[in-house]
């Protein structure tokens, strides 16, 4: 069943503008990635699609069924949507589990859902409810399925058990996502959403998209390569435009040396000889060669103009962390030891983490990665290096995030300044540094709605992480850091990341991140009541 989205019009009623303005957009059946920055529209493209939302203008057609203005086609049974939360179970959970139909119940069976959870959905780990919200949507069979960031805070294996279940979906399948992998083994087709002005020159506010016939990695290398050319197309035309220009201006030079050289004005009234050789040159049209170039010069001026207009020029947006090197240089020895956490045991090989060692830590959720992340940064501090290391947890805490705002409160103008350039190369947007800029009282500005509310989990990350990377450090712990991040600032963190130059442990299921960053591996296995880090 596809999906036929013609001039879209959305507006929030907070908003001055048009968040969509005469979208159009055919989805075909099967997976589709949709990608993009943070407020680019990715959930609220899915919302208006399932109907949560109603549009200002234009239509939504699913499939055969007809469609009004604001109007979706499929019955509400036909389309399911998946948001992130998981907070509460889903209405269908029930009917679905104990359900007779036994093509319904083998998602549940294949998910590795069972009854027991069911009693106790309440202290469940994010993964668990995950995989309920995924049985059930399947269980129902709909036409079309709505997913939304389906693996944040999902460990490999949980990730890669959803991502096959999904696979043998027949229907329509829309995914908003930045997992790169995921996306690539689920969807054929990417759409990134972006807006048009952010993005080009010239282009409007409101949001438009590029289509791609491939995975979201594929996408993203090749909306990189057509940015890179269609600068490279209006920088090669900008220059030509300017030879011709200065051309033109010699040619404009020389017609006034000949317009010079035919005047009357400096030859003597009885110098008669004279008089009729410039009359027999403006005759014979002599020196009007350089009149006619310059004409014909002009005229390609205009058409290398209108070319070079025509070329929509890719903004070019500086990344990676504005700072100085850091300058600690003493390693980081963790000695061979087993570690407790109640009855569970986890045996650590020794290692010496140096200036440049950046270690990727996987392993199944309950494995022990956190376990280890607390020694290392508790032998620090145990030798008077607690300033050394900064440690970026999952989830920022109200108290952490007061802690956050006061340290940018602390900090002088020009150190604020730098703060904000590391954080718009992190992939935010000015409008989202608006309200950093101030030295308000943060608790206030919370309170009123201020820029502690305005901030996404995913900015705070990034403010957190730039605060860090002004000071030197010996170590830096970062425990999944692209949950809650887009794709824009997930490859911007990347590339930052990969040319720092002090120590790293990053605990991540992103596997393309993890590549591009880390130059080590250690994995946490574990068997019943013990577990091993293994280098991998």
């Amino acid at each position: 069943m596809s999906i036929q989205i013609t001039k879209l019009n959305f507006s929030y009623p907070e908003s001055n503008a048009n968040l969509f303005e005469d979208f159009s957009l055919q989805i075909a059946d099967g997976w589709t990635c949709v990608a993009g920055s943070n407020g680019c529209g990715k959930s609220t493209l899915l919302k208006l699609i399932a109907g949560l939302l109603v549009p200002d203008g234009g239509k939504i057609l699913c499939g055969n069924a007809g469609a009004k203005s604001g109007a979706v086609g499929p019955a509400a049974g036909e389309m399911i949507y998946c948001a992130q939360e998981t907070a509460e179970p889903p209405e269908n959970l029930y009917a679905a589990f104990w359900s007779d139909d036994n093509e319904a119940r083998k998602f549940f069976s294949r998910l590795c859902v069972t009854e027991e959870m069911l009693e106790r959905y309440e202290t469940l780990s994010g993964g668990e409810k995950k995989r309920i919200q995924i049985a059930c949507a399947l269980a129902e069979r709909p036409a079309v399925l709505l997913l939304d960031e389906p693996t944040n805070h999902l460990d490999a294996k949980t990730a890669r058990m959803i991502c096959e279940a999904l696979g043998d979906f027949a229907g329509t399948g829309i995914i908003v996502s930045h997992d790169r992998a995921f996306a690539d083994s689920l969807c054929a087709r990417t759409v990134y959403l972006y807006n048009e002005a952010a993005a080009f020159a010239g282009g409007r506010d409101c949001v438009v998209y590029d289509s791609y016939p491939c995975g979201l990695t594929k996408a993203l290398e090749l909306r990189q390569s057509g940015a890179d050319q269609s600068r490279g197309e209006w920088e090669r035309l900008n220059a030509k435009a300017a030879v011709e220009r200065g051309r033109s201006a010699a040619l404009e030079a020389q017609n006034q040396k000949a317009k010079a050289r035919l005047s009357k004005k400096t030859i003597d009234s009885r110098d008669h000889d004279a008089q009729r050789k410039i009359d027999t040159a403006r005759i014979l049209g002599k020196d009007r060669s350089t009149g006619d170039a310059k004409a014909r010069l002009e005229t390609q001026i205009r058409q290398t103009e209108s070319e070079r207009d025509s070329v929509k020029k890719a903004l070019r947006r500086k990344e990676g962390f504005a700072l100085n090197q850091t300058d600690y240089s003493k390693p980081v020895v963790v000695d061979e030891i087993v570690l407790q956490a109640g009855s569970y045991s986890l045996k650590i090989p020794r290692m010496e983490i140096k200036r440049g060692t950046k270690i990727a830590l996987t392993g199944e959720n309950g494995a022990g990665k956190s376990l280890f992340v607390r020694h290392v940064i508790s032998l620090l501090e145990k030798t008077g290096r607690k300033n050394e290391v900064l440690y970026l947890p999952q989830e920022i805490s109200d108290a952490q995030r007061d802690a956050i705002f006061g340290e940018l409160d602390g900090l002088e103008e020009s150190e604020r300044g730098e703060v904000l350039s590391t954080l718009y190369r992190l992939g935010s947007e000015p409008e989202r540094l608006e309200g950093l800029k101030h030295g308000a009282d943060s608790r206030l500005a919370n309170q009123q709605g201020g820029r502690g509310d305005n901030l996404s989990p995913g900015e705070l990350r990034k403010l957190m992480i730039a605060l860090a990377v002004q000071k030197p450090l010996s170590l830096l712990v970062l425990d999944e850091p692209t949950n809650h991040m887009d794709i824009t600032s997930v490859v911007a963190l990347e590339n930052a990341l990969a040319a720092l130059d002090c120590a790293m442990i990053v605990v991540s299921h992103d596997k393309a991140f993890l590549q591009k960053v880390c130059n080590a591996s250690f994995v946490a296995e574990r068997n019943g009541g013990s577990g091993e880090l293994k280098l991998m």
